[in-house]
């Protein structure tokens, strides 16, 4: 135990220095002042953090000029599939337009050709001439009979 006593160094005391209220508030700004300054260091160094990133990357004018027609390829084929969109809508559009304005034109089909029926029949023919005071024209009273082939 004495071996580990001597081994161990002791330390000396530290004795606290006045500090006057002049030296205190300059302590306060410059903490103050490295507080905002730190902030705006931060921002620095972000910037400069990107800096090296691209720089890492190789990000450059150099890269851009010898990309220059890859990029426009690029662009070439966004520009085509956005106007292509665009035109196949505008067809969906119409084909919906054209598919209710046909369906609309059957229905006016089938009513016209419910009409021409009803007033096709017999019972509404003769009303019709009675009507228009056509006497001679009368429906028969005999039954139908059919003709055979012997």
């Amino acid at each position: 135990m004495a071996e580990i006593k001597n081994n161990i160094q002791e330390e000396p005391e530290k004795k606290e220095i006045p500090v006057t209220e002049e030296q205190e508030q300059s302590n306060k700004s410059k903490l103050l002042n490295a507080l905002v300054n730190e902030e705006d260091d931060s921002e620095k160094k972000d910037l400069e953090h990107l800096k090296d990133v691209l720089q890492a990357l190789s990000i450059n004018g150099l890269w851009f000029r010898k990309q220059l027609g890859v990029l426009s390829l690029i662009l070439f084929g966004i520009i085509i599939y956005i106007t292509n969109r665009y035109q196949a809508q505008n067809e969906m559009i119409e084909e919906d337009r054209l598919h209710e304005e046909l369906q609309d034109w059957k229905y006016r089909s089938m009513t016209r050709n419910s009409e021409l029926t009803y007033r096709c029949r017999q019972s509404q023919l003769e009303e019709q001439m009675k009507a228009m005071g056509d006497s001679t024209l009368t429906s028969s009273n005999d039954p139908v009979y059919e003709l055979t082939n012997d």
